[in-house]
């Protein structure tokens, strides 16, 4: 693979874009050997975007301290979001909107996690979060009239769901230079990095890769059945190529430059299938790791089938990059597949 930039070149272009320094960065690489061993090999080490250091940390944490930077620089006073009940995103949209002095609405959408309030729906409150629970229907509807409203009141909301977006991607552009720089220092070279793959943290690790010539299999797992695999690489093929301008990156990435398996997301955002059921409790049993029915567990349960169907051996290594959703957990004490 030809490689586009160094490493100090890249990291130089990094430096160059506004950043708010938020989380626990660098995370760790983390070692599991008896998960390892219950699947008879192969190595597999965590990266731990689930330690990131805010209301129980995740991936948004690292990918917030550049795409908040123009709400910040724009002097913001609200940050917004608009998702499901358990949204990891609302949560720390949240927590970062108080360590920033400035104040959180959330709305969140009525559905089968949004009753009892527990989980991350919990945690919107205890910090201090603005809830508007609305119809699925009306969600979109409902926050652009709530833009309005606030925007007429002489506010400045940021919407995190969407403003500063690509810079999420650029995020994990530096998230895979520092999981490189790990990997290197313990002179492991990784056959293979799974993750679930929404549209920034996968697009990024693949757009570093490329720049920098790393020829590396990066598998993702989307944990919504809306698209098929060749629609989900076309979308982040998309995200890749727009953090490549803004970092001036003489290169384009295609469909076939992304690996994905939507087959493992079952049959709906949210739903636990009995795979990742069955990751939960490996992990959770093995290695004391918590993952959650969403996305973390479905991205492990993709893992663990490649594995069972012989895709690695004993002596090959496996990098999972763990992107958080522990409260998650909470709202879904009945679909873990726990006899309780």
């Amino acid at each position: 693979m030809k490689q586009v930039i160094t490493e100090p070149g890249l990291k130089t272009r990094l430096a160059e874009l506004p950043r708010v320094r938020l989380g626990a960065i660098p995370t760790p690489l983390d070692d599991t050997p008896r998960l390892s061993e219950a699947l008879g090999g192969p190595r597999i080490l965590i990266k731990r975007d689930d330690l990131t250091g805010v209301a129980f940390g995740g991936n948004k944490i690292r990918e917030f301290e550049y795409s908040l930077a123009p709400a910040v620089e724009q002097g913001c006073d609200i940050l917004l979001n608009s998702a499901a009940a358990q949204s990891n995103q609302s949560r720390q949209t949240a927590a970062v909107a108080g360590k920033l002095g400035m104040r959180s609405v959330i709305i969140a959408r009525q559905d089968a996690h949004s009753t009892p309030v527990q989980g991350n729906l919990l945690l919107l409150h205890l910090l201090g979060a603005e809830v508007h629970m609305v119809k699925g229907d009306r969600q979109k509807e409902e926050k652009e009239d709530l833009l309005k409203q606030l925007r007429a009141q002489g506010h400045r909301p940021y919407d995190t769901g969407y403003e500063g977006a690509v810079y999420r991607t650029i995020a994990y552009v530096n998230g895979f230079l520092e999981l490189w720089d790990q990997l290197r220092r313990r002179e492991v070279q990784p056959d293979a990095i799974y993750l679930c793959s929404g549209a920034h943290a996968h697009a990024g690790l693949a757009l570093a890769a490329k720049a920098l010539g790393i020829d590396l299999r990066i598998v993702g797992i989307p944990y919504g059945a809306r698209r098929d695999d060749k629609e989900h690489a076309c979308r982040l093929a998309t995200g890749a190529n727009k953090a490549a301008d803004i970092l001036g990156l003489d290169l384009r990435l295609e469909s076939e430059d992304f690996e994905c398996h939507v087959k493992f997301t079952g049959p709906a955002y949210g739903v636990a299938t009995e795979g990742c059921q069955e990751a939960i409790r490996l992990a959770a049993r093995t290695e004391g790791l918590i993952l959650d029915p969403v996305y973390t567990g479905k991205a492990m349960a993709g893992l663990v089938a490649h594995i069972r169907e012989g895709q690695f051996s004993r002596n090959q290594t496996v990098v999972f990059l763990h992107t958080g959703g522990t409260p998650i957990v909470f709202a879904y004490n009945t679909e873990l597949g726990l006899d309780i």
